[in-house]
């Protein structure tokens, strides 16, 4: 598929742009690229170099051209865009906090969804921020006071690039924020300067004539002649098929039938298809075996456990995608400016560094993130060159005509595979059944019986082999042919790994208050009773163990399901009984064990006789 003569890119875009809607509380929104760089200072590494960073332009020194001059003088330097010049200092910070004007949100208890271990874990991972690179503290004030004193809050653009690949058109929508303020106002994983975010519609033509509009609407090269596909919104863990959702899924809410509708994650900007609250769950790689292991063994001894999520270990994270605050696109009183960019777009193609600072976070978290079109390392994004791969779609034709033919071109090679096994068939029973009719007719030694047996019995099993690949084929044509004869589409989340869901949505019932308060506080009491108990030289097994019972106890009964601890305390108590009477007297366990066994065995052959009778 080549990209239509003529056609209105603009018109295109405009016509399928999102509708985004963010959570009450959001403190950044889109901006224009050429206000945050005049804002900026440029900073600079060495090739291969290990030594700070050096400021080569300074604050309101820059723009974009200088950018893609130095970018294009240097191309294998470390660069990186600063947009504030410094944190606020603590007094400051104080008094931008106590600022009554600055939005905030109403959060939900991260902790509530998640049991002790996983809390402890999350307040060592916190713990480790303090040994590797991150956002310095007062640097998402500093951001936004600038921010929200510049008239770039005031304008909402996004940058449009559009392609064509796999037989889809392409339109990426790509957002631009200054600040990634997740962990440091909203508890989430991580804040980053910087952000960019992205919503993918994937186009096809389509011969219907949109309600409203002249019959000069058909045609490639008007933007009436295409119709959205699919939807992908760029967001943490999801990639690939799990991206993107289908047109007609009842998931996604559009604006006049083509402007589908993104809720935003708080600070984080990522894109949700429902509004509501999102637990995301970060498992540590190193530990996840052991975790896998206790759940197992949880489900073994408490079978109402099974069916449950394995993610009570995970570390809890909460992404408020509410779509209860401001709105911005087709239908509000904000409306977009677009810009179209491409490969041939001098700061997108020119400028490879980082758009904010660059912590060197090994974990990448809190490190700024390179512009549309790079990965921080300096490749090409997947998403940039290669739309139709990144959100799984290879293996999906884009329209039921090609799919049509997709699947009469599979049916007739199955067909042919069909008829060439029943040609090899054929031929294999004669060969076989000469080979048996000379064996049995023939007066031959030993020596040649033996040999003439071992090849009757190769020629058998492949023959053999043949009828199973045979079946095989049927049993695939007759699923093909079914397919092609039912006239349900298949389910739009057919395609989905894992349908991810709110935890709550908007306007939905908080956990108790106690309960919110008793997760928050929990790890500080355990650590607290441990801390005491060393102190006082009380820190006997007994003691420890009782210390962390009761503040499970404590727990389950906020959480009502203190009746379930008892019988689990219950159960392994038992199991430690059974064990050391074991140990201590093996001989009369082993006997007694055997004495149950014949009696079982003894009744099961009794019934069974009298069943024969």
């Amino acid at each position: 598929m080549t990209f239509p003569d003529g056609i209105d890119l603009l018109s295109l875009v405009r016509r399928f742009e999102p509708v985004v809607r963010y959570t009450a509380g959001e403190l950044f929104f889109p901006m224009s690229v050429e206000a945050y760089v005049s804002r900026s200072a440029l900073w600079e590494t060495p090739p291969g170099g290990r030594e700070t960073a050096t400021r080569v332009l300074d604050h309101e020194a820059l723009d974009i051209d200088r950018l893609c001059a130095h970018a294009r003088a240097n191309p294998d330097a470390r660069m990186e865009l600063r947009y504030a010049a410094q944190p606020m200092s603590r007094a400051e910070l104080r008094a931008w906090r106590r600022d009554p004007q600055r939005p905030r949100l109403r959060a939900t208890s991260r902790f509530v969804t998640v049991g002790l271990v996983g809390r402890l874990v999350d307040a060592l991972v916190r713990l480790s921020l303090t040994m590797r690179g991150r956002v310095p503290g007062g640097l998402t004030a500093a951001t936004h006071s600038l921010y929200r004193a510049s008239d770039a809050a005031r304008q909402f653009p996004y940058y449009a690039h559009v392609s064509v690949d796999g037989g889809y058109v392409v339109v990426q929508y790509w957002m631009f924020y200054a600040m990634n303020d997740w962990r440091s106002s909203f508890a989430g994983v991580n804040d980053h300067e910087a952000d960019w975010e992205q919503v993918t519609v994937f186009l096809v033509p389509t011969d219907e004539v949109p309600a409203g509009e002249p019959e000069s609407a058909r045609g490639p090269d008007r933007p009436g002649h295409w119709r959205a596909s699919w939807v992908a919104f760029s967001s943490h863990d999801e990639v690939g098929a799990d991206l993107r959702r289908r047109h007609d899924d009842p998931d996604i809410r559009w604006v006049d039938g083509t402007h589908p509708v993104v809720n935003a994650g708080a600070g984080s900007h990522s894109g949700a298809y429902l509004p509501g609250d999102y637990l995301v769950r970060v498992q540590l790689r190193s530990l996840k075996r052991w975790f896998d292991a206790i759940a197992r063994v949880r489900e073994l001894l408490f079978p109402w456990t099974r069916g449950t999520p394995r993610a009570g270990f995970g570390i809890p994270y909460v992404d408020y995608k509410r779509g209860d605050g401001i709105e911005v696109g087709p239908g509000t009183d904000r409306p977009w400016t677009p810009v179209l960019i491409d490969s041939s777009t001098p700061w997108v193609r020119d400028y490879r560094g980082l758009w904010g600072l660059d912590t060197d976070d090994p974990f990448g978290g809190e490190r700024a993130p390179a512009g549309p079109m790079y990965e921080r390392a300096g490749a090409i994004r997947e998403s940039w060159a290669d739309p139709v791969a990144w959100a799984g779609l290879d293996t999906v034709p884009p329209t039921p005509a090609e799919a049509a033919k997709v699947e009469a071109e599979r049916r007739d090679e199955l067909d042919r595979h069909r008829d060439e096994l029943d040609r090899e068939i054929a031929a294999q029973q004669y060969l076989t059944r000469r080979l048996v009719s000379g064996l049995s007719h023939d007066a031959v030694s030993t020596k040649r019986a033996n040999a003439a047996a071992s090849d009757i019995s190769a020629e058998t099993k492949r023959l053999e082999d043949l009828r199973a690949t045979r079946r095989v084929v049927v049993e695939q044509r007759d699923r093909l042919v079914d397919s092609m004869n039912q006239s349900q589409t298949v389910p739009p989340h057919a395609h989905l790994h894992r349908r991810v869901v709110p935890i709550r949505t908007t306007g939905g019932a908080q956990p108790g208050l106690l309960l919110r308060f008793w997760t928050e506080a929990s790890i500080s009491v355990l650590l607290a009773l441990f801390g005491l108990a060393l102190l006082f030289n009380v820190a006997r097994p007994g003691i420890i163990l009782a210390a962390i019972v009761g503040v499970m106890a404590v727990e389950a009964a906020l959480r009502r399901r203190l009746r379930y601890l008892l019988y689990g305390v219950a159960i392994v108590g038992l199991i430690v009984v059974g064990v050391v009477f074991f140990v201590t007297e093996w001989r009369f366990s082993l006997g007694m064990a055997a004495l149950i066994a014949s009696v079982a065995l003894g009744a099961a052959n009794l019934r069974a006789m009298i069943a024969r009778r």
